[in-house]
């Protein structure tokens, strides 16, 4: 007899972050198909909406265990993450987080946290590491960047860890300028302008899609043409929705993302399946993300042999699996619930899609710079 599972799914699936938490939801589903053919298992997910607010995260979190789900999967956006972590702390249920960088996750002290994700100042520092290894194979490379953030709570955490592995790593560009916005703006017209008046000539933005989308279209409307558009701990290069709306101006606009390793044993099976699924979508970061959660949360409870919260925890706790479609080492867990063996992959908008062009032997196509002037599209 299969082991049953119920398995707590939060994503802000409406709201200002709906294209993200959306395909996380494709994602799980997914996840919980492949499961249960790889693991025996007899999966059951409940999935909750947290409306992109980060007070619904505790929410959604108590609706979910209270349903009787033993193990939980969320929330996208560190907010919520933290706000549903109360919930699983104070019900002594296991949460696996798929995404969510801000560093408060793992340093709260919370026992029921067990996040795949890696914080905003590891990605940053492996991206501006794998950044500075580019920058001397570039033809007339930039010499300084523009830092274009979010002040949520995301966008903050990404600026400091930008702020500080830029110096740590020692990066051969001079940051002009830090220009912060509402994560709720409707117009970046006198940021984007700021932004091209401080003289730089790399943009680096920290956004979510919305604001990715804005900011490449004021670029356009002003006639600005930065030799590179590269983001780290970002949305806008990962997700369909950018390339949707942007079409033309969506290429050569690069970003370092977790991402699926293209060249993984699994992934074209997998790639087929979510086509079949989902045809008019694409398997992307978020999806992928939280494909693996559920690969994490089945091998927990594969081993634990159990449906409980208490044996899936102790179970978590000793996860040490190679990922099934993730591009980054065995998935362990240290003793604040942070994954050890994160990575990050180096993409670029090419041809309306998201292509690896970084590491070498996940590499899918080569990087193109500079970018082509918007004006010669």
């Amino acid at each position: 007899m299969p082991t049953k599972v119920k398995i707590g799914a939060m994503m802000p699936s409406s709201g200002i972050l709906a294209f993200p938490g959306q395909a996380c939801v494709r994602g799980i589903n997914l996840g919980v198909k492949f499961a249960k053919e790889k693991y025996g298992l007899d999966v059951e997910v409940v999935h909750a909406d947290t409306q992109s607010k980060p007070e619904n995260g505790r929410i959604a979190a108590e609706n979910l265990i209270r349903q009787g789900c033993t193990v939980l999967i969320g929330a996208w956006d560190s907010g919520a993450t933290i706000s549903a972590l109360q919930a699983a702390e104070a019900a002594r249920v296991p949460m696996v987080v798929h995404i969510a960088s801000a560093t408060q996750v793992t340093s709260q002290g919370f026992t029921q946290v067990f996040r795949y994700y890696p914080t905003s100042l590891t990605i940053v520092r492996q991206s501006l590491i794998d950044f500075k290894a580019l920058l001397p194979t570039l033809k007339d490379a930039p010499t300084s960047a523009a830092i274009l953030h979010l002040n949520n709570t995301m966008g903050q955490s990404t600026a400091a860890s930008i702020k500080q592995a830029w110096a740590e790593v020692d990066v051969p560009l001079k940051i002009t300028e830090y220009i912060p916005y509402d994560e709720k703006a409707k117009d970046l017209s006198v940021e984007v302008a700021k932004a091209k008046a401080s003289g730089a000539d790399a943009l680096v933005p920290i956004t979510r899609v919305n604001d990715a989308i804005m900011i490449t279209r004021e670029c356009v409307k002003q006639g600005w043409d930065p030799k590179m558009i590269y983001s780290a701990n970002s949305n806008g290069v990962v997700d369909k929705a950018y390339y949707d709306a942007l079409g033309k101006y969506a290429d050569g606009a690069i970003q370092s993302a977790i991402w699926y390793n293209p060249k993984a044993p699994d992934t074209e099976n997998i790639l087929k399946k979510f086509a079949a699924d989902y045809p008019n979508e694409w398997l992307d970061g978020n999806a992928a993300c939280a494909f693996e959660a559920v690969q994490i949360v089945g091998d927990a409870v594969s081993r634990a042999g159990a449906s409980e919260s208490t044996p899936i925890h102790a179970a978590l706790k000793a996860s040490d699996m190679k990922p099934i479609l993730m591009a980054t080492g065995n998935i362990k867990f240290d003793a604040s619930g942070q994954n050890i063996n994160c990575a990050v992959s180096m993409l670029q908008a090419q041809k309306g899609m998201p292509r690896v062009v970084a590491p070498k032997a996940e590499a899918e196509a080569l990087l193109q710079y500079p970018l082509v002037p918007f004006s010669a599209r």
